[in-house]
């Protein structure tokens, strides 16, 4: 062979490399498969889950929900049931992007753990130490809805990371309590949701800073902005913006491409619609037309400036599953590590100690717990969104359940929850 087939024939056998190097980043590595019979669960029971969702479509109730299940590392069941848009001509797919809204919460707290494990944040520090505003904090002793005026008085503590881990550092939501909170969010610049506005995590942040806590930190768990709060102490500490930080250290190395804060525009076709309910009890699409810190095709449209630790990330089910496996294995898939297992372990346990959270539940570092749940065993974890997104995590039968909705708010979500989770779980032939 001359040397010129010789050169040819390295160049033939690098371009077959190549592709095949390119091939081995396919679904069917990333993710593997199997029948429910094969892992232990009746395949006609988890086909109800398709009428069961249908039933709600027909109700009007919501338009449609994808739905993944994966038990013992392998995806058992997927479905795709009804339509993205009001006027049902494009059906739900599995490569939909949904607003993920405070399901995007467990992720940075996982970022934030990356970092107590690698020194650069403690849990009891100060979150003063990352954003002066919390150096000095009070809480809320009254205020005027004239003029969204307050008055308030020195904490005796500030809020620490701990306490924003567990919701229980004193700063609220707005949409909780609009009256007061959402008064004086508003009239300051201060999103509870995802923003299409110019604006950064880090001014908006120290904003917060500025607004009186709801009560002493570490009295009790109140659902409020602590998580965009921890996303801003995960930039700080890192020295990066969160998305690139979770690109970085928790998308990329799982493998996963449809989960991120802000997409290009041109993936405005995968993005489903999102709706809200009516005062007659059914649901229609969000308008489009631009409100004070929303817009329809967030996040594929607008400013892509702010970046919401609490509920700004965006994706697919099949994307969200592998962050879940990776939590359900101790933080590690695929070879990569996210979390030591003592630290995975860690976030879902018990951290509220004496404090109460909700019934047949506990709260660990942004999740929550299921302890003498009325269907769950216990120490199954997990959460949700504000578009009616769900997803749960059960080590005890090494399973994980995710349902993607989007109805803003929906007043349905328990019911809809409630029984997803026991067709799940009659589905189980040995139920542990």
């Amino acid at each position: 062979m001359n040397r010129f087939s010789i050169f040819y024939a390295l160049i033939f056998c690098f371009f077959i490399s190549s592709c095949t190097e390119q091939h081995k980043d396919t679904s069917t590595e990333k993710f593997q498969f199997a029948t429910p019979a094969e892992v232990g669960m009746v395949s006609d029971s988890l086909v109800k889950i398709e009428k069961m969702v249908m039933d709600f479509v027909d109700a009007k109730k919501y338009p449609g929900a994808v739905t993944l299940i994966a038990k013992n590392g392998k995806i058992i069941y997927e479905s795709e049931v009804g339509w993205s848009d009001s006027l049902r001509t494009e059906p739900y797919r599995k490569d939909h992007l949904f607003r993920l809204a405070s399901m995007t919460k467990p992720i940075v707290s996982v970022a934030a753990m990356q970092l107590v494990e690698a020194g650069k944040i403690k849990l009891d520090d100060p979150v003063g130490n990352y954003i002066s505003s919390f150096k000095k904090t009070e809480i809320l002793k009254s205020f005027n809805p004239l003029d969204s005026s307050w008055t308030s008085l020195p904490s005796f503590k500030t809020p620490t990371v701990r306490q924003l881990l567990t919701h229980t550092s004193g700063i609220a939501y707005g949409f909780m309590s609009p009256k007061v909170y959402g008064a004086m969010f508003a009239k300051n610049g201060i999103p509870d949701l995802n923003t299409f506005l110019p604006m950064t995590a880090k001014e908006t942040m120290s904003k917060v800073g500025d607004i009186p806590l709801a009560f002493e930190p570490g009295a009790k768990w109140m659902y409020g902005l602590n998580t965009d709060v921890l996303g801003r102490v995960v930039e700080v500490a890192s020295g990066e913006d969160l998305d690139d930080y979770i690109r970085e250290k928790i998308t990329k190395p799982l493998g996963i491409k449809m989960l991120d804060f802000y997409f290009n525009d041109s993936l405005s076709s995968k993005l489903t619609k999102a709706f809200m309910p009516t005062y007659t009890g059914g649901i229609t699409q969000i308008p489009n037309v631009q409100q004070l810190f929303y817009i329809p095709n967030y996040p594929t449209e607008g400013a892509k400036t702010y970046h919401s630790g609490g509920g700004g990330m965006t994706g697919t089910a099949r994307d969200y599953f592998l962050f879940c496996q990776a939590m359900l294995d101790n933080g590690s898939l695929h070879g990569a590590t996210l979390l030591q297992p003592e630290t995975a372990k860690l976030m879902h346990l018990d951290q509220l100690d004496s404090l109460s959270f909700r019934p047949g539940l506990e709260f660990g570092f942004g999740f929550d717990i299921a302890k003498e749940h009325p269907r769950k065993p216990d120490g199954a974890y997990g959460w949700g969104g504000a578009f009616s997104t769900i997803f749960w995590i059960d080590p005890v039968n090494d399973l994980i359940v995710i349902q993607l909705r989007q109805v803003l708010s929906s007043p349905f979500n328990n019911d809809i929850n409630s029984k997803l989770e026991k067709i799940v779980y009659s589905a189980l032939a040995d139920p542990k």
